[in-house]
């Protein structure tokens, strides 16, 4: 049931996001806003121009629960999936076999990361 809330959510956000790039005009200058959240359930949006494709408007979607990316991008032939990515595995650092190799190690790193 939850998956169905999901993707009807999903869907819903996709065309509201079709529809607001082929209904809006030229370059606007609009104020950022941003919200934050305590549940454990989400959807991170963020949209952005796509550099080398002309006019071309993209959308990055990230699954908080899935910890995947998924990124569209619409131009003058429509909304495209672009990629998908699962971040599962990005998020974890990888230490090195090469003992020796890897500056900062996994070690330092994290204790970088908990000092701040």
């Amino acid at each position: 049931m939850s998956k169905q809330i999901s993707l009807v959510l999903l869907g819903v956000l996709i065309g509201a996001v079709t529809v607001g790039l082929t209904m809006g005009g030229g370059p606007t200058t609009e104020l950022a806003i941003g919200q934050s959240a305590n549940g454990t359930n989400g959807f991170l949006l963020q949209s952005f121009k796509l550099q080398g494709r002309g006019d071309a408007e993209a959308l990055a979607l990230f699954d908080t629960n899935a910890r995947k990316l998924v990124i569209y991008f619409q131009d003058s032939s429509g909304l495209q999936l672009m990629s998908v990515r699962d971040l599962q595995y990005d998020l974890v650092p990888q230490e090195y076999s090469a003992r020796g190799k890897q500056k900062p190690t996994v070690g330092e790193m994290k204790k970088g990361v908990r000092k701040n």
